[in-house]
């Protein structure tokens, strides 16, 4: 498995306040534990939000690999689903947080998993054109080869959002 990649994309979500980062050298006090799961709405690391979500999905969301080493040295497991079948990799590939996709390959989680709608974090990269995410998971090992229910592999899914692009491409310059 490659080391860790350098984080990016967006800090917080824009609907929230900002949240701050647990430092490094405390990630695992149960006070600073405690304060960012109360930040983030959780009464502790193993409570569900109404739609499943669990606080490592928030910290991989987040892109926040700090809380993301501490809930996973924690015990809370690496695969959970939400309500609709999502894990933490899932959140954390929405985002495009490297770090936090590797950290959480890293702790054991499924690259190849599918949502409760058959699609793997591969596939919504792809179906997103996502091109640089696509790269990072099958460079971390994701299989092109599933298909979703409407039968269509990652490799589908991103000549049909190429294809939509050149359209519109050809109606910006008529």
């Amino acid at each position: 498995m490659p080391a860790p990649l350098p984080a990016h994309g967006p800090g917080v979500l824009e609907d929230e306040p900002p949240i701050a980062r647990l430092p490094p050298a405390r990630a695992g006090s149960a006070t600073v534990l405690s304060t960012w799961l109360a930040q983030q709405g959780f009464p502790g690391p193993f409570a569900r939000a109404e739609d499943g979500e669990t606080a490592l999905m928030r910290a991989a969301w987040l892109g926040n690999t700090a809380a993301t080493a501490t809930l996973l040295g924690r015990g809370l497991p690496v695969d959970a689903e939400d309500d609709q079948g999502r894990t933490a990799l899932w959140y954390g590939c929405l985002q495009g947080w490297p770090a936090t996709i590797v950290q959480l390959l890293q702790a054991g989680a499924d690259i190849d998993h599918a949502d409760d709608d058959g699609l793997t974090c591969l596939m919504q990269a792809a179906a997103s054109g996502r091109a640089e995410l696509m790269a990072l998971l099958r460079q971390l090992g994701a299989s092109p080869a599933p298909c979703a229910p409407d039968g269509r592999a990652a490799a589908d899914m991103a000549a049909d959002r190429a294809r939509e692009l050149l359209r519109h491409a050809r109606r910006l310059s008529a």
